[in-house]
């Protein structure tokens, strides 16, 4: 046998032959795999290729927004979809994930904004009603900035004009916002041209702006001479000029509102540029007064009640308002030692129409002066009966005291005053109510009533006196009116007597004619002389008791009967 156990003298069998299968030779089994990585490798680069940048939005609430479903929206066009929605670290925001389209990729720069569209109800209107079916969305207006940005802080509510939108801003300086908010529409005419899109207050200055936005093709409307008034709610004004009652619509009303109107004579003024500054006026009067210029302010001390006098009130020159007044305090004159009334007031000079005219100095101040040499003065009045508001009226009156003057070096010039309508006529009340108050009342009703007692004793003494006569002079009056009726008839009888003589004579008997006629005529004069006595017995009856009275004795000759 040999070392390693094989018996010694016996051939070994060769091993088989065996073939070495190559390692690195895929199966068919492994192609389906590879083919599917394949694909999935595709399908990540083309999404990866088709898909825009990944930006973060914060929003306070992320009421509406589900991620996968909400999308992004840029004009009604979907530019990406909402992936993924998270809270911030300290959990006051809300980190909205959004994938934009890769053709909406230049959407994510520093000037875009975003916000959520859904139903809203304000002053402005309602919006986002389509969302009630179609659930929220992310809007977006898209911004012109070079700077790329992947994070964003989305506006709470949409922006009211949009990038690119045709149409111009102005800038509106007011000195109250009144109802004004941001939405509320700008009228012209009664008719919506554009609305409110801001407001800032600024504290340094003390200063409010209003911006607005006039839309195409209305801002042409606005030139360089339009003038804007706040037409919020109701204007209601009543004051020594009356009452009145002014609104532009129902929705200024609710929302507020401003309007713009340009006067006639700017009517060829150009159009206003975007961004011009202008005065948001109070009402439309004093948007569309004439140029004040500066004022004058000037001081007026009244002696007489001011109650119904407030700050405000109107200045006027013969029913032309001229100024305004600005203060109204009282004043003690201790050399007198009695109060007096401060009245202070703005004055426009330009309003009295003498600007430029020959012999008119151009300096206010000289102005005032020259009219006070020739009698200007000021008066309180009462401009309205109903609320007992007064104004302050400037006039040259005839009864002027002469030879005053005003100093127009004064920093506040006095204008000379004068007691007005009441203050003349309180006096002169004054005056009658002690003259009445000196009359004797109480003794000229008790010698009235001693005479009345008197009168009433007297008649009743004479009363069956009286009686009797009254009934004989009735008696007396019947026995006349018979004789006069009587009379009468004997005088109709006669004259049918005469007309039936007259008839049968003719003018043979001639004689006889006439002795009928003159018997006629004195027929005639007997009835008028018993018509005249009955006439006076009806005046006076005591002349059947007393007789007729002798008649006056017949003045001289030569002597005037008038003296």
């Amino acid at each position: 046998m040999t070392n390693d156990g094989t018996p010694t003298g016996s051939a070994l069998p060769e091993p088989p032959l065996v073939e070495r299968k190559n390692r690195f030779r895929l199966s068919l089994v492994w192609l389906v795999p590879l083919l599917a990585v394949a694909v999935g490798i595709g399908l990540l680069v083309r999404h990866m290729l088709d898909t825009g940048p990944e930006i973060v939005i914060e929003f306070r609430s992320a009421e509406g927004l589900e991620a996968g479903k909400t999308e992004v929206r840029y004009k009604e066009v979907p530019v990406g979809r909402v992936s993924q929605v998270a809270l911030s670290e300290d959990r006051k925001r809300v980190l909205v994930t959004v994938e934009l389209n890769k053709d909406a990729a230049n959407m994510a720069v520093a000037d875009t904004q975003f916000w959520v569209v859904k139903p809203r109800v304000g002053t402005a209107g309602v919006s986002g009603l389509s969302t009630l079916l179609s659930g929220a969305y992310i809007g977006v207006d898209a911004g012109a900035s070079a700077d790329a940005r992947r994070r964003f802080t989305g506006l709470e509510n949409p922006p009211f004009v949009l990038r690119n939108e045709p149409g111009r801003s102005f800038v509106l300086n007011a000195s109250d916002l009144g109802s004004l908010d941001i939405g509320s529409p700008v009228y012209y005419r009664r008719t919506r041209v554009g609305r409110v899109v801001g407001f800032v207050l600024d504290p340094a200055p003390d200063q409010l702006t209003v911006q607005v936005f006039i839309e195409s093709p209305n801002e042409r409307l606005v030139t360089t001479q339009s003038r804007f008034w706040n037409a919020s709610g109701i204007d209601l004004q009543l004051n020594a000029s009356g009452l009145k009652l002014n609104t532009q619509s129902l929705a200024s009303m609710v929302a507020g509102g401003v309007a713009f109107a340009n006067a006639p004579a700017a009517a060829s003024a150009p159009a206003a540029k975007a961004g011009t500054r202008f005065t948001l006026f109070n009402d439309r009067q004093s948007a569309l007064a004439p140029p004040d210029g500066p004022p004058l302010p000037v001081r007026m001390t009244f002696a007489q009640s001011t109650r119904g006098l407030a700050i405000g009130a109107p200045v006027d020159v013969l029913g032309v308002e001229v100024g305004k007044v600005t203060g109204v305090t009282l004043q003690h004159d201790s050399h007198r030692q009695r109060f007096s009334v401060d009245v202070t007031a703005d004055l426009y000079p330009l309003r009295l129409g003498l600007h430029g005219q020959p012999g008119v100095p151009d300096d206010p101040r000289l102005l005032l002066k020259l009219l006070v040499e020739r009698g200007l003065r000021a008066q309180l009045r009462t401009g309205n009966l109903l609320t007992g508001q007064m104004y302050v009226a400037l006039d040259f009156p005839q009864r002027a005291t002469p030879g005053a003057t005003l100093n127009a070096q004064a920093e506040v010039p006095t204008v000379p005053t004068m007691p007005g309508e009441f203050g003349e006529i309180q006096p002169q009340l004054m005056q009658i109510i002690r003259r009445l108050s000196e009359v004797k009342f109480d003794e000229i009703g008790h010698d009235l009533q001693q005479t009345l007692q008197t009168a009433t004793g007297a008649i009743r003494q004479l009363t069956p006196e009286a009686q009797q006569a009254l009934e004989d002079v009735r008696k007396t009056l019947e026995s006349a009116q018979r004789a006069l009726q009587a009379g009468e008839r004997t005088m109709q009888a006669g004259e049918r007597s005469l007309q039936q003589i007259d008839r049968t004579l003719t003018n043979e008997d001639a004689p006889l004619q006439r002795n009928a006629n003159q018997t006629l005529d004195e027929l005639q004069r007997a009835a008028k002389a018993l018509r005249v006595l009955v006439d006076y017995l009806q005046r006076h009856p005591e002349a059947l008791l007393r007789g007729k009275p002798n008649d006056p004795p017949a003045a001289p000759a030569g002597d005037n009967p008038t003296k």
